[in-house]
């Protein structure tokens, strides 16, 4: 019983850290923006190509951590921890309306825009 205890806080512990750190308006200065090269790692995992932006949503990711532990369990406590943190973030993740989007189109940045316009 306490396993189910354990399972269902993590899942609500999951869903409130990646709403937390994942939310468009409250993310910013909170996490650290990482990139390398043309892929974005920190806060949202992103490849830039040319004209266009893959967005790797978190939830995605957290799918195949929690198909990775499904495969591997081994009686640990500690995946059970994750299996729910990762199934909240899941939860979190599918709630937006862009969640099943995932290549954006490159904006022009303003300066280019403008001058492009002049001619």
């Amino acid at each position: 019983m306490t396993g189910l205890f354990t399972f269902l806080f993590s899942i609500w512990l999951g869903y409130i850290l990646f709403l937390y750190f994942s939310h468009p308006s409250k993310k910013k200065h909170k996490v650290p923006q990482v990139r390398v090269w043309r892929i974005e790692i920190l806060p949202n995992i992103r490849i830039h190509s040319r004209s266009k932006t893959y967005h790797i949503h978190h939830w995605v990711i957290l799918s195949m951590l929690t198909a990775i532990t499904l495969l591997n369990y081994e009686g640990f406590q500690y995946l059970t921890i994750v299996k729910g943190m990762a199934i909240g973030g899941i939860i979190q993740g599918l709630r937006y309306p862009d969640r099943f989007k995932f290549r954006h189109h490159k904006k022009l940045s303003p300066s280019f825009s403008r001058s492009r316009k002049s001619l």
